[in-house]
């Protein structure tokens, strides 16, 4: 029997499409943690250094929600399709912390939730001891990673700590100290973002993040 021309195999194009499970979501996350963290820091030392009004705090919320908790959003999703579990939760834990402080800030400026300007502190107060005790659980994990990562989010409960002091107390001290606080992991979180970034383009690792407490 004699083959014809039309019975040969015809030769697919090759599959193109979209290649999900690479690159390090840390790129992102990284960088847009210590933004949102800087403008917290910002904010809360502001009224002490005399160029931020406490009223005016409800100027970061574009950043705490376009910025960070959109794009880390973005993140926790990147590390969910690359099988990072934690990395996964850390992000979308920072992402529900950014959002709901900007909720925070935006419904109590608003009376939103019916809280009476009596029970604006108490209010904040449970805001910040609930984030505090997670932040708290989340650095144990956390331990596991390099150290600067577990450094970053300790002293995330710390700045939240101080913040939930200084609403029960009435101190503009004890605000500046959670905003130093805030601007310490901010600062941690952009050098994090210079070694994963170097890295991401084929560079030495540097600068070092430190070795894990579990190994």
């Amino acid at each position: 029997m004699t083959a014809h021309a039309h019975d040969a195999p015809v030769e697919q194009p090759p599959v193109r499409g979209v290649i999900l499970g690479a690159g390090d979501p840390l790129t992102v996350g990284l960088i847009f943690f210590g933004i949102a963290a800087l403008a917290l820091g910002m904010s809360l030392v502001g009224p002490e250094l005399d160029f931020l009004p406490a009223r005016s705090q409800a100027a970061i919320i574009p950043i705490l929600v376009m910025g960070a908790g959109l794009f880390q959003v973005v993140t926790a999703v990147w590390a969910i399709l690359m099988g990072q579990s934690l990395v996964a939760a850390i992000f979308s834990t920072f992402s529900a912390f950014w959002l709901s402080f900007a909720a925070l800030l935006l419904g109590l400026g608003h009376n939103w939730y019916g809280v009476t300007s009596a029970d604006v502190a108490s209010a904040q107060e449970v805001y910040f001891i609930a984030w505090a005790c997670l932040f708290l659980i989340l650095t144990i994990p956390c331990l596991a990673l390099p150290a600067i990562y577990p450094l970053a989010v300790g002293l995330v409960f710390v700045a939240c700590a101080l913040a939930a002091s200084a609403v029960f107390t009435g101190s503009q001290n004890l605000f500046t100290a959670a905003g130093a606080t805030a601007l310490t992991f901010a600062f941690l979180a952009f050098y994090s973002w210079v070694h994963v970034a170097l890295k991401s383009v084929g560079i030495r690792a540097l600068p070092p993040l430190g070795r894990p407490v579990f190994r």
